[in-house]
């Protein structure tokens, strides 16, 4: 009995500061209202528009826009966490498409369209000229040994 007492005042007091709040959202709402015309009237006796008065205040509008903005951010944040723990992944890198190498066997290499008296010696080992190996993935290694090959 004395928790149904107890409960009852509880929601007696939570009903009059509801209704104490609703009050004030009201008044808040008119006062609102009211200096709302009152600037509009005020801006059209004047012959200045809404947009040149918001010009006007705008660093005072834009702090009060990303205070809001702020707000809501942080709600909408609050309600997207979660209780577990993420775990961080590590991607695969993504593997390269491997292209076929040619392999320029040693010796002498000549008659190139771009360079048709230089002749290029090839060794056993050591690297080959770019310009060999691009003209040779161009023809072909067939082609390329019948044509270049000294």
């Amino acid at each position: 009995m004395a928790n149904i007492k107890k409960e009852i005042e509880g929601l007696r007091a939570k009903i009059a500061r509801l209704e104490k709040e609703q009050k004030k959202a009201e008044a808040e709402k008119k006062a609102l209202g009211t200096a709302n015309g009152q600037i509009e009237k005020i801006l059209k006796d004047n012959g200045i528009s809404f947009e040149a008065y918001i010009r006007y205040n705008f660093k005072k509008a834009s702090r009060f826009i990303h205070k809001i903005e702020a707000e809501t951010g942080e709600v909408a944040n609050k309600s997207k966490t979660s209780s577990k723990k993420s775990v961080a992944r590590r991607g695969r890198k993504s593997a390269k498409a491997k292209t076929a190498t040619i392999k320029i066997p040693a010796g002498k290499y000549g008659n190139l369209p771009d360079n048709p008296d230089v002749i290029f010696e090839v060794k056993e080992k050591g690297p080959r000229p770019k310009v060999l190996k691009a003209y040779a993935e161009e023809m072909g290694i067939e082609a390329f040994l019948e044509k270049c090959r000294l």
